[in-house]
C-alpha cells in the first residue's frame, strides 16, 4: 500500500500544476460573419441583442470612378441570428450606424434615414433625411434624429445639419425639423433635447468646430454653447448633458452642461471616443496620442477616480452584470505585391468599474467598433466582417490564473513531506 502513495501524490501534483491552467471557460460562444465577399473595407458598426435574437450590421463604402469622376456609395447589410448562431434573415440596410430593438422589430439608423425592420427582416417604415444620419434617440413614442455633412468649395468649408422629430407610428409621421449651419452628429434627450456637432468616427480633417444645442420638445432652439472642437460623444446625467471633445487625435475636454445651457464642468482630458455613465460616475474612453485611455470621473466634481492605459485606442464601452466592457483597436496598413491592404487589430477587456483593474481579456478580436449587452451575454462587432457572441462571466476568468499563491505553497510543502515519509 505504501508504494501506491507516491504515485497518488505525483498525480495530485500534476493536477495542481497542469489542471488548473486549462480549466478556464472559452468566453466566445460563437463567431459570425457578414459581407465576407465584399472587397471594400467593411466594419460591423452596429450590433444589438434581445432575449432571442442577435443583430449585426455590416457597413462599407463602394467607390466608383477615377480621375475626378469619383462617386461614393454608402452600403451595408443587416442580418438577424438566433442565440445559437443560426442565420434567420438578411436584408440590405445601407451604411448602418445604430440599432435599437423595439416592440415588433428593430429600428435602424442608416446614412439615408431611419428604418424599421419587422421580425421577419422586412422594412415596414422609413423616414428619409437630407444629409447623412449619424444618430437618433427615443423618448416615449417619438424618435429624435440628427443628420449632417460638410461641403468644400475652394478654400471655403460649409456645414449643414438638421434635427428631426418623428412619431413612431406605423408610417413614421414627421412632427417637426430644424435646420442648422452645422454638422450635427449626436443627439440625446435629457432636461431638453441635446444635439451636438463635430466630425464623427472615421473622419479626419483640419477643420475645427463643435457646439451643443438645447432644443425644446416642441422644436424650438433654446440656446447653444460653442466649444471650438468636435463633440465626439454625448450622454445625459440627471438631465444634464455630458460630452467629450477631441482634436489633434490626442487632446480633448470633458464638459457637463445644464438644461439651461450653463457649463457646470470643464475639465482637460484626451481625445474622446465613448462615454458611459453609471450612477454618478462617467467612464470616458479614447486616445491620448500614445495609448488608449479609459478614465472614471466623479460627477459633478470632475475628480478622477482611476485611469487605465491600453495598447490601442479604447473605442467603445458597455456595462452589464457588474462588468465594464472596453473594446480597443486600430487599423494597420500593409503593402503586399503592390497592393495596400488594411487590417484591424484589437482586444476586448472586462474591467472592474470600481477600480479599473482587468478582470479578463479576449485577445485578437480585431478592432472592436460596437458592443451590445443583455444579461450575461454580449455581441461584439469588429472592423471587418466578423462579430462575436461572448459569455461575460467567462470573460471574468479569461486571465491566466496563478497557481503560486500561499495556499498552493502550503499544499506543495505537505505533499513533499508525505512523499519523503512514504519513500
Amino acid at each position: 500500500m505504501k508504494r501506491s502513495v507516491p504515485v497518488i501524490l505525483v498525480a495530485l501534483l500534476a493536477f495542481l500544476l497542469l489542471g488548473s491552467v486549462s480549466a478556464s471557460q472559452n468566453p466566445v460562444l460563437w463567431k459570425g460573419t457578414l459581407c465576407e465577399n465584399v472587397k471594400y473595407q467593411k466594419s460591423i458598426e452596429a450590433v444589438a441583442l434581445t432575449n432571442g435574437t442577435v443583430y449585426a450590421a455590416c457597413s462599407y463604402r463602394q467607390v466608383v470612378g477615377s480621375k475626378g469622376l469619383v462617386e461614393i456609395y454608402y452600403l451595408g447589410n443587416l442580418a438577424a441570428f438566433s442565440l445559437n448562431g443560426t442565420k434567420l434573415w438578411q436584408n440590405s440596410s445601407g451604411y448602418t450606424v445604430k440599432l435599437v430593438p423595439v416592440r415588433g422589430g428593430l429600428l435602424v439608423g442608416s446614412f439615408g434615414g431611419l428604418l424599421k425592420f419587422n421580425n421577419l427582416g422586412r422594412v415596414v417604415a422609413t423616414y428619409d433625411v437630407l444629409n447623412k444620419l449619424y444618430d437618433f434617440a427615443i423618448s416615449g413614442e417619438t424618435a429624435y434624429l440628427v443628420d449632417g455633412d460638410f461641403y468644400v468649395s475652394g478654400n471655403r468649408t460649409s456645414y449643414r445639419g438638421h434635427v428631426y422629430a418623428v412619431k413612431l407610428n406605423g408610417n413614421f409621421t414627421p412632427l417637426w425639423n430644424i435646420t442648422f449651419n452645422d454638422m450635427l452628429t449626436r443627439i440625446r434627450v435629457g432636461g431638453v433635447i441635446y444635439a451636438s456637432s463635430g466630425f464623427p468616427s472615421g473622419y479626419v480633417g483640419k477643420w475645427q468646430f463643435g457646439s451643443l444645442y438645447g432644443i425644446s420638445r416642441q422644436g424650438k432652439l433654446l440656446w447653444n454653447v460653442s466649444f471650438g472642437h468636435w463633440v465626439r460623444d454625448l450622454e445625459v446625467w440627471k438631465g444634464n448633458a455630458v460630452l467629450g471633445t477631441g482634436w489633434d487625435n490626442s487632446k480633448g475636454r470633458l464638459y457637463v452642461v445644464s438644461p439651461s445651457g450653463k457649463v457646470l464642468l470643464n475639465e482637460s482630458l484626451f481625445y474622446t471616443e465613448d462615454i458611459l455613465i453609471l450612477n454618478d460616475t462617467a467612464y470616458v474612453s479614447g486616445y491620448d496620442g500614445k495609448n488608449g485611455t479609459l478614465v472614471a470621473v466623479e460627477l459633478p466634481s470632475g475628480k478622477t477616480l482611476w485611469e487605465r492605459k491600453f495598447p490601442y485606442r479604447v473605442k467603445v464601452l458597455a456595462y452589464t452584470d457588474g462588468v465594464l466592457l472596453a473594446g480597443t483597436g486600430r487599423f494597420v496598413s500593409k503593402a503586399e505585391n503592390g497592393t495596400t491592404y488594411v487590417y484591424s487589430v484589437g482586444n476586448l477587456y472586462a474591467i472592474n468599474p470600481k477600480d479599473g483593474k482587468t478582470l479578463g481579456e479576449l485577445p485578437n478580436t480585431g478592432y472592436v467598433r460596437s458592443i451590445a449587452v443583455r444579461g450575461n451575454e454580449a455581441v461584439i462587432g469588429t472592423a471587418s466582417s466578423t462579430f462575436y457572441v461572448v459569455n461575460v462571466d467567462a470573460m471574468k476568468g479569461s486571465q491566466k490564473s496563478s497557481i503560486c499563491g500561499p495556499g498552493f505553497i502550503v499544499l506543495l510543502a505537505v505533499a513533499v513531506l508525505l512523499l519523503r515519509r512514504f519513500t
